[in-house]
């Protein structure tokens, strides 16, 4: 993949919407499950590629610095990137088998997380929860986002005349 300014642009805006969305915005309560907003732009990954996967991935470690679960929380960028991949590669399919994909591995992962670090009991119901509500909203976002975008103009092949 050739680096461009567009690649570039691409990989800012997903980077700063994780990372500030995150920071800024801290996690949103409902009730108690605490929701990502940065996790929400995971689904225009499908839509973006490659930039958009290494920019979410770059402010997930951003975020993850000043994380609650500490040191260990820097590894989930390793895992995103991981289930990331799996979501571009499923996108082929359809975007809801590699938003699950991303789901499961991602939740999975969280939910061992966060039991190991505080031992709470009700973390696999949280992490599951809570990467549940941010996806779906992703996955809405994603669908207004794809049916504004233009579509692509197919040519017909060109016939030679004799």
């Amino acid at each position: 993949m050739r680096l461009t300014s567009t690649h570039f642009g691409i990989f800012v805006i997903f980077a700063a919407i994780y990372a500030a969305g995150t920071l800024a915005l801290g996690r949103l309560p409902i009730g108690d499950i605490q929701v990502k907003p940065g996790e929400i732009a995971t689904p225009l990954a499908a839509i973006f590629g490659m930039a958009s996967v290494v920019g979410l991935v770059f402010g997930q470690f951003v975020a993850n610095m000043a994380s609650p679960l500490g040191p260990l929380d820097l590894i989930t960028p390793a895992i995103a990137f991981a289930a990331l991949l799996t979501l571009l590669y499923l996108r082929r399919i359809h975007i809801l088998a590699g938003v699950g994909a991303y789901y499961i591995i991602t939740s999975t992962w969280l939910a061992i997380l966060t039991s190991f670090v505080t031992g709470r009991g009700d973390a696999f119901f949280t992490a599951f929860a809570s990467q549940g509500i941010a996806l779906a909203a992703g996955t809405a976002v994603y669908y207004v986002v794809k049916s504004r975008m233009p579509g692509q103009k197919m040519e017909a092949p060109a016939v030679e005349h004799q």
